[in-house]
């Protein structure tokens, strides 16, 4: 029990240092504030929790389990854009934290996203966009249907700089994830909320907010 609350004070932690040394002008402009502030803190939280604990991703070796694989698949929208994404991802050979009720576990993912948009007299109607995550799910043990919280957050290229009519000012970007789902067996399922902005590496950084629904299958 001492441990858990260790391992939660550490992650509260790195909550509150992130949001304070955060600055204003890296969150993205045109977003919606309370998923984005989950997606994102919650993916530095996570990395804070895996360097305290010594495990992937925070290590040199990526402890990659290549026997646990998972292709994953996202179908979702944002406005008028419409937004696909297909992804393979290789377990990490460890956990990140193990306690007697419930665990963290994570894996690398290899996404390829595409997207286009329906509305009219715009810059830009479609693109796509390559991202490589490092996923945490926290999940409960122990039961036949496993809810779990997923959080991440990784490197993007965009295939161009504008989407739709917005100028992101660079093709390299930050995808974040924040979801609530379930698993079954080789199955999981969630609503996954991805937020892709360039944490203000240059201005304008509007932001793109994708509420999707995620399938994976674990093999």
């Amino acid at each position: 029990m001492q441990n858990s609350k260790t391992i939660f004070s550490t992650v509260l932690s790195t909550l509150i240092i992130a949001s304070t040394l955060t600055p204003a002008t890296s969150h993205a402009e045109n977003s919606n504030n309370g998923p984005m502030s989950l997606a994102i803190l919650g993916a530095l939280g996570s990395l804070g929790l895996a360097c305290y604990q010594g495990t992937a991703p925070c290590v040199l070796r990526p402890h990659i389990n290549t026997d646990e694989l998972t292709f994953s698949a996202d179908a979702g929208t944002d406005n008028k854009l419409n937004h696909a994404r297909i992804a393979i991802g290789a377990d990490w050979d460890e956990k990140v934290f193990d306690a007697n009720n419930w665990e963290v576990v994570g894996r690398w993912d290899f996404s390829l996203h595409g997207w286009n948009s329906d509305e009219k007299n715009i810059a830009n109607d479609s693109g796509y966009i390559i991202g490589f995550t490092p996923v945490f799910h926290y999940q409960l043990k122990n039961f036949a249907y496993t809810p779990f919280i997923e959080m991440g957050g990784g490197p993007h290229i965009l295939s161009d700089i504008e989407i739709e009519n917005e100028n992101k000012s660079t093709q390299f970007q930050f995808g974040s994830i924040f979801g609530l789902g379930v698993k079954r067996d080789a199955f999981e399922i969630s609503y996954r909320y991805l937020h892709i902005s360039n944490a203000g590496i240059e201005m304008p950084n509007p932001g793109t907010d994708i509420h999707n629904i995620h399938v994976g299958y674990h093999f």
